[in-house]
């Protein structure tokens, strides 16, 4: 019964965005993850943006939280005993989605994640989302698509005078900060969230300091055990999580050229397995990341610029496991640490009004060791590419094609490896209000260090949750062909419509298989599928209006491998096969308060493939509400989280609840915080 209610919930904000009746804003987002400065309207690729103002309203605090909002975009926390943030596009998660910020790739760690939970939404512009394939410009990590993150830029007094001659060259200091306390009345639990940036510029300088320090006690609780005596364990995660980026740039006519440096932490103490006498273990996770590098544009003129990065970054993983059992009590842990250097430039050339060229070279070396690692592993990927961009019939019809030489030198006795992989998009224009948009682009993914040499424990979810997870340093490279098709429609200026769909086909897959499913924990290993296919679809509608907003979508990702044993197609774990995201804002006349309401609904995942074990689904709903002082220079706002208090339609087939095997907390949360920006 509370599923129906739900999918009537959902239907009917998703039919109140169609009975709008004032104009939406006109599509001025200018677009540069491809380094190509365009409008949304006039990229080749499906794009989606989170702005500002959608950050804002949503209540999202990190670059994790403002994904959660859009339907074709799965995202899943880490939490202590599984190290992963969780990024999924087309049916394609960690390894396949690259995210950047101002088109630089953004550290990963040795599993493959990305820190995206740990950087604030200070000081960002937009969030770009490219659906599909995008691997000619991006490589293999950019299968699933790409996430460009575009932080705001101070203008330099210089450009400043440009604008305005009245003006002087002084100083300029502008920035904000935040600070939000959250509660858990129904335990007494709270915690803790300060973030904030800082920018100075000058003639031709500027510098930008952007932090966040999240802090969460958990929820320690303290039981008496026969064997052990009074233990005491974490129901809720206990986290320290920190993240500060500072960016220095000197622009001139000639272009710009920066410097920046990134350091995040993280450490994270629960209890694991949550059962029985198995209270009494607890896992501690630290990890440190740190990253710098250097950023260049030189223009020759204004259809010649060339512009790259060099940078290089570090990760640091502990994991300690105490076994709290009286005289028979032990501690373990494991260390791992990786080191990545990249390079990467390219050259735009737009010789006339009808192409725009890019071409470049990319060049990574990796490594990666650790105490289960008998010495340093090391890869190493070079590559080059180029694309050209076709503008013709006055922009109606754009033609992208593509190609990208991929080549991995033989490192460690690995292998030389070599792949030509190809692409071309093609937008057509039938009238100034709709879009049709399709693209081909194929694949090639080299194994990570990780999937052939490290054992990753797998241990904070019950039952088949519960393995340990082995390299295999015999597997082959991917190769994949990946087809997306879209349309955006214009309603009479009322709302806005996207729709696409796409169809992945992989050979030599790298998933995990389960070799020993009897043993506790599980056994898995990377394998090679022969054959494997993602395919789905989405829809969104959207209005925005001066006081209201509505954004709604829905997303369907199939994902299918072809057994061998069974000559059949069986499904692959881990996948969302049905999302749900609803968004509704609306500014109150008189008292110019914003309310805003956010639903999400993901569909059980099956865990393990051919086990038949599924997850239970996971619903949440929250509210926020809030309200601009002193010219709109301070914002007071509150937020209600897990409205429902954990409610939602389906257990695991082990008949877990969502609040238990996705570690929540019980009760409704309670935020209140504010926000003051000063210049």
């Amino acid at each position: 019964m509370k599923r129906y209610i739900f999918f009537h919930i959902a239907i009917a904000i998703f039919s109140a965005s169609l009975l709008c009746s004032q104009e939406a804003e006109d599509d001025v987002i200018v677009v540069d993850a491809e380094k190509i400065e365009q409008t949304m309207d006039d990229a080749v690729e499906q794009k989606k943006v989170i702005t500002t103002d959608d950050i804002r309203k949503s209540g999202s605090k990190t670059v994790g939280d403002a994904l959660k909002t859009l339907p074709d975009v799965t995202v899943s926390a880490a939490t202590a005993g599984n190290a992963n943030e969780s990024v999924t596009m087309q049916g394609l998660g960690n390894g396949y989605v690259k995210i950047m910020i101002d088109g630089v790739s953004v550290s990963t760690d040795i599993s493959g994640s990305t820190p995206i939970f740990q950087i604030p939404v200070e000081n960002i512009e937009r969030i770009e989302v490219i659906k599909g394939a995008d691997s000619v410009l991006y490589g293999s990590d950019a299968m699933g698509g790409v996430i460009n993150i575009i932080t705001k830029r101070e203008q330099t007094a210089d450009e400043k005078e440009t604008a305005d001659s009245s003006k002087k060259n002084d100083l300029k200091m502008s920035g904000s900060v935040t600070h939000e306390i959250g509660f858990m009345p129904l335990v007494l639990g709270w915690k803790n969230y300060i973030a904030g940036n800082f920018s100075v510029s000058g003639k031709h300088i500027s510098n930008t300091l952007i932090g966040s320090f999240d802090y969460n006690p958990g929820r320690e609780k303290k039981t008496e055990d026969a064997l052990a005596g009074k233990i005491s364990y974490y129901k809720g995660t206990r986290k320290i999580l920190g993240f500060v980026r500072d960016t220095l740039t000197w622009n001139d006519v000639w272009g710009s050229i920066g410097a920046y440096g990134v350091y995040s932490g993280s450490h994270q103490i629960s209890n694991y397995t949550k059962t029985g006498f198995d209270k009494g273990t607890d896992m501690i996770y630290t990890a440190h990341r740190g990253e710098f590098g250097f950023t260049g544009k030189y223009i020759w003129n204004d259809k010649l610029y060339a512009d790259g990065f060099l940078t290089g970054k570090l990760y640091f993983m502990d994991t300690v496991y105490n076994v709290k059992a009286g005289i028979h009590s032990s501690s373990t842990g494991t260390h791992s640490n990786s080191f990545d250097a990249e390079h990467d430039v390219r050259l735009h050339w737009k010789p006339n009004t009808i192409n725009d060229i890019t071409l470049g070279a990319n060049i990574d070396l990796e490594s990666m060791s650790g105490t289960l690692l008998d010495n340093r592993k090391y890869a190493l990927e070079t590559a080059l590419f180029a694309q050209d961009s076709i503008a013709l019939f006055d922009k109606k019809l754009t033609l992208v094609p593509g190609v990208r030489f991929d080549v991995s030198p033989s490192v460690q006795g690995s292998g030389a490896l070599f792949m030509a992989t190809p692409k071309f998009g093609i937008k057509y224009n039938p009238s100034e209000k709709t879009a049709l948009r399709f693209s081909y682009g194929m694949g090639y993914k080299i194994p990570t260090l990780k999937e052939k040499y490290w054992i990753f424990k797998h241990s904070y979810a019950p039952g088949a949750g519960n393995f340990i997870l082995y390299g295999n340093r015999n597997l082959l490279p991917e190769t994949s062909h990946s087809f997306n098709i879209g349309v955006e429609q214009n309603v009479k200026n009322l709302f806005k419509v996207s729709a696409g769909g796409y169809f992945n086909y992989i050979q030599n897959l790298i998933d995990s298989v389960v070799i020993d499913g009897v043993s506790s924990p599980q056994i898995r290993e990377y394998r090679n599928v022969d054959t494997a296919v993602t395919y789905g679809g989405d829809i969104s509608v959207s209005s925005e209006m001066d006081r209201f907003t509505v954004k709604t979508g829905y997303a369907y990702t199939g994902a299918k491998f072809f057994d061998k044993e069974s000559s059949g197609w069986e499904d692959l774990a881990l996948r969302v096969a049905h999302r749900v995201t609803a968004y509704v804002a609306y500014r109150i006349p008189v008292i110019e308060t914003t309310a805003a309401l956010n639903l999400q609904w993901n569909s059980p995942q099956l865990l393990t493939a051919k086990s038949g074990y599924y997850t239970p689904d996971y619903f949440m709903v929250g509210f926020d509400v809030s309200k601009k002082f002193l010219d709109e220079k301070l914002e007071v706002y509150a937020g209600l989280d897990n409205m429902l208090n954990n409610v939602h339609f389906i257990k695991g087939s082990n008949n877990e609840t969502q609040e238990y095997y996705y570690g929540l907390a019980e009760g409704i949360g309670l935020r209140v915080g504010g926000r003051y920006k000063f210049n």
